[in-house]
């Protein structure tokens, strides 16, 4: 009787040994699965931060090439390479293939973007656009607020959506 009682206690004493290594073992795989995740969500936000730098920077090129301008014609070439086919016809409304005559020049003197991320293809930007507007030489300031909105086609930035919601 006694041999089985010290059969059974080196039994549960072997198990006890292996339980607690497995179990450790088990600790330092979460550890180092935690730490993983943990570097892997850092690069994702960095990758999210990077992704919404261009979309900013693709809707600050966009404003460039519409309101930076002393050629009418340049500029809407200028523009139809930064929209959609839609964005151009938002961006133009009452766009005609004749050659302008007028000289118009077009400076814009500032920007600031407010941005909002829809989903991983479209983002959603409020715009505050001041401008200054010179034809027939008279000079004209005027600030803008303009909603844009940019969606991905093949890993680009476009401007699909263009509205002007008021004017300061």
């Amino acid at each position: 009787m006694k041999i089985h009682v010290v059969w059974a206690s080196v039994c549960v004493f072997i198990f006890m040994i292996t339980a607690f290594f497995v179990h450790r073992q088990q600790d330092l795989k979460v550890e180092n699965l935690k730490e993983k995740n943990q570097v892997l969500e850092e690069t994702i936000k960095k990758l999210n931060q990077k992704e919404t730098e261009n979309s900013a920077s693709e809707n600050k090129a966009f404003f460039e090439a519409l309101f930076n301008y002393s050629d009418v014609d340049k500029r809407f070439e200028d523009v139809k390479k930064l929209t959609t086919e839609k964005g151009l016809d938002y961006a133009f409304p009452s766009r005609t293939n004749e050659r302008h005559t007028v000289s118009i020049q077009s400076e814009l003197l500032s920007l600031e973007s407010y941005s909002r991320k829809v989903d991983e293809s479209r983002e959603l930007f409020l715009n505050v656009v001041e401008l200054a507007t010179t034809a027939n030489s008279v000079t004209t300031n005027q600030t803008l607020i303009v909603q844009t909105t940019l969606i991905k086609v093949k890993d680009e930035w476009l401007v699909d959506d263009v509205q002007v919601k008021g004017n300061g």
